[in-house]
């Protein structure tokens, strides 16, 4: 065997050593100073977001504006460290709920076992604690993420950048005391 040769595989497969476990770690798209988040996770908060707020024939959703990811920043850089905590074990019980009442995480249930688990969460039956902490943590900024939106701000509440053709800039103010 050529020396060259046998230099340039075993460089190929160190190098393939080195790479192959990289491919297959669960990371999520975007990192956190406070707390951390798998791959899984974040999936699963971008379903639960899309179940809050669907996407519609005639409108967007939460998925289409990445509102977990707006929710996620909004709780770890604004939240109390102590609130993050809460938020983190709540998400891991939200798992283990989901698990324990479907035998499947919450991206793979269907439109009418999720919409039956959000009703259980807005009706508070038979939710823990710190699940319904989560939810309603989750829920209030993913809407907020979405009442903001530029498409929910321009198509919905027609809000108007510049004033339009009603303003006039040039009228006169009485005083009080005139």
């Amino acid at each position: 065997m050529n020396r060259r040769s046998a230099v340039k595989q075993v460089l190929f497969v160190s190098a393939g050593a080195v790479l192959i476990p990289a491919c297959f770690q669960d990371k999520a798209s975007v990192t956190f100073s406070n707390f951390s988040l798998t791959g899984s996770q974040e999936k699963m908060l971008a379903s639960l977001a899309s179940a809050i707020i669907p996407t519609t024939s005639d409108f967007i959703g939460a998925a289409d504006i990445k509102a977990h990811q707006f929710a996620l920043m909004m709780i770890d850089e604004c939240e109390t460290p102590e609130t993050q905590k809460k938020f983190a074990e709540g998400m891991a019980d939200f798992e283990k709920l989901v698990d324990k009442q479907y035998n499947q995480n919450f991206n793979r249930l269907s439109k009418d076992q999720s919409k039956e688990l959000l009703t259980k969460m807005e009706v508070k039956t038979g939710v823990p604690e710190s699940v319904q902490m989560f939810y309603q943590a989750f829920k209030t900024y993913t809407i907020q993420a979405f009442t903001s939106s530029d498409k929910y701000m321009t198509n919905v509440r027609k809000y108007k950048m510049v004033p339009g053709s009603n303003f006039k800039g040039c009228v006169p103010v009485a005083s009080k005391n005139s």
